[in-house]
């Protein structure tokens, strides 16, 4: 049917036209129907190279950084995810800036979030060889039971190397995202030493430059992984307007914001109505979260 410019949408069905443009009205049904859904390469739109010099660029961070720099690094033996990850990446190159603006990722990322999302986080994962399972959870951090229906924050996440069950790939419990709740304890699966239910974990595989995208109630984990191959992806993060992003981006240079232009900017939390001093709020920034007030599509 012809979608129109429908007011009680909240701007919803410009998402929609944009998602209909690119090809993505399987996916947007697979994501409310099961919490989850794999968009080929094809679908994304970026050079056939782009995977691969993604990859190149996180293998080079891995080598120039000290993994003690990175916190998380520093609990390796209890951390729940046995893997290095990295950090603030739109500082590190250009190609992460290109990965958060395809206009697939924005394109699901507003579907999920609203019009007024924001990007929360981008960082990289890297496993070079085998590595336990990271257990089942959630994305929605610090966010008490019951989940709100509609999700706060939502995973993108570029997948640069094969996702296989022997390469640790991630594993989905389709339509949990409907439970509004997060895992408890006995709830993991039998890898980890839970009880899930066996036939209610499902791998989900990809090819390098497909994305993997999921919403923060989703439930999900990885499996073991049982090769020594490199495995890595890179995650986009969005997120609602009123929370609080995971990353600050109050660093990059003004060059950046200028060259990427005004929506590059509004992501980062450059026209965000939090954060002020004495002066208080901008007012028109607070009228731009507006549309929210009508429905979670704002």
């Amino acid at each position: 049917m012809e979608i129109g410019d429908w007011k009680s949408m909240s701007g919803m069905a410009g998402t929609y036209r944009k998602a209909r443009e690119l090809g993505l009205e399987t996916n947007l049904a697979e994501l409310e129907t099961f919490g989850f859904t794999v968009i080929p390469p094809e679908k994304t739109g970026v050079p056939r190279d782009f995977t691969r010099r993604l990859l190149d660029r996180v293998l080079e961070i891995a080598e120039d950084e000290d993994a003690l720099a990175v916190d998380l690094n520093k609990h390796s033996d209890t951390k729940p995810a046995d893997d290095r990850q990295f950090f603030h990446l739109l500082r590190r190159d250009p190609l992460f800036i290109e990965a958060m603006m395809n206009p697939v990722s924005r394109t699901m990322g507003a579907y999920m979030m609203g019009q007024s999302y924001l990007l929360s986080g981008l960082v990289a994962f890297l496993k070079p060889g085998p590595a336990r399972a990271t257990p089942m959870h959630t994305d929605s951090i610090g966010v008490p039971t019951p989940l709100p229906f509609y999700s706060a924050v939502c995973n993108i996440s570029w997948v640069l190397t094969d996702y296989t069950v022997e390469d640790g790939t991630f594993g989905m419990v389709p339509g949990s995202h409907r439970w509004c709740r997060h895992p408890v304890l006995t709830e993991q699966p039998g890898f980890v030493g839970g009880m899930l239910e066996v036939g209610m974990l499902v791998p989900v595989c990809a090819e390098p430059g497909s994305l993997v995208v999921f919403t923060g109630n989703t439930w999900h984990c990885t499996y073991p992984k049982a090769t020594e191959a490199v495995r890595s992806h890179v995650v986009v993060a969005y997120c609602r307007n009123f929370v609080f992003p995971a990353e600050s981006y109050d660093d990059l240079p003004d060059e950046v914001i200028a060259e990427y232009g005004p929506e590059f900017a509004r992501l980062i939390g450059r026209q965000a109505w939090q954060g002020y001093h004495f002066e208080g709020p901008k007012l028109e920034r607070i009228q731009a979260v507006r549309p929210a007030y009508q429905s979670h599509h704002g």
